[in-house]
């Protein structure tokens, strides 16, 4: 009869790990066996319990490809969301959220083929789980990281043939920068989505983005001028702030971008291009936090 908690390789068990593993299922038969009062507390306890061994199962992976170890996996598609579920050769999975990018949405144009595009990079292939120091977990409990298919990543190839566009979270900064350039490539020679009129860089007019509240778009125009408040900064792409197009940019977060040395302020009567979720507030409006979503297309 095989082990309920069997050992892993020591060359690939992180120090103690063996001993965490087999503590958990353990102490959950102990508390079901226990009379009805300690079991009612203990399925109270449950949901954080789960959340903390989803954390603990992370922690062991990273630990584990710090050191360059257990870093060859197993991938496929997990849902419709294009989460990846990410298998070790021992039989451990985690969840991956790809960083740096936007798939189109479930039930949205181009979102079947960005999915059949991600299958047909990860049938039956062995890939590497990227370790860096921009992954974190999302608030699902999704690792948010990438995999290497050899030579380039599964986001970057997503991007370079037109199936994703980068799209960046304050987190997340430089693995969005880094698309762009490829982004630029895909957009210009029409590649996936973009030859097929479903990433658009839309204009400002707000009447046109009205069709697209709710949605992640690019926009490009004029800065024509610039509101600023207590609270908030805004980059007015109209006359009338309370029905044309405006980002918007909380006082707190502008020091992100002075770091960068992207002056807010100074944007006024610049053509730039914009990236966000579309939500209405005074008209069509985006709020951003981090300068990677901004790029300054005039001096």
């Amino acid at each position: 009869m095989s082990s309920p908690c069997p050992v892993k390789p020591a060359k690939l068990q992180p120090r103690h790990a063996g001993s965490l593993v087999c503590v958990f299922p353990r102490v959950l038969k102990t508390a079901f066996a226990a009379p009805d009062s300690t079991q009612a507390r203990v399925r109270a306890f449950l949901p954080g319990m789960r959340a903390g061994w989803v954390l603990i199962t992370i922690s062991l992976w990273l630990m584990a490809a710090a050191q360059g170890l257990a870093q060859t996996v197993t991938a496929h598609r997990l849902n419709d969301f294009g989460l990846i579920a990410v298998s070790s050769a021992e039989g451990e999975t985690l969840t991956l959220r790809l960083a740096g990018i936007e798939l189109p949405r479930d039930g949205t144009p181009g979102h079947g083929l960005a999915m059949q595009f991600i299958d047909s990079q990860l049938d039956g292939q062995t890939v590497r789980l990227l370790s860096g120091r921009e992954e974190r977990l999302d608030r699902f409990g999704n690792l948010i990281g990438d995999l290497d298919l050899g030579g380039q990543t599964l986001s970057a190839r997503l991007v370079r043939e037109g199936f994703a566009i980068a799209y960046s979270w304050p987190d997340t900064r430089d693995t969005a920068a880094r698309l762009l350039p490829l982004e630029a490539e895909a957009r210009e020679a029409g590649t996936g989505l973009w030859g097929g009129g479903v990433f658009v860089i839309r204009s400002p007019e707000p009447n046109t983005l009205a069709l697209y509240l709710e949605t992640v778009q690019i926009i490009e125009g004029r800065v024509i001028s610039i509101g600023d408040t207590r609270d908030r900064l805004y980059l007015n792409f109209g006359f009338e702030y309370r029905t044309d197009f405006t980002v918007s940019i909380e006082q707190r977060d502008t020091a992100r971008f002075e770091e960068s040395g992207l002056d807010l302020r100074a944007l006024e009567g610049r053509i730039i291009r914009v990236r966000g979720w579309i939500q209405a507030i005074n008209g069509p409006s985006i709020s951003i936090d981090h300068p990677e979503r901004i790029e300054v297309l005039t001096p």
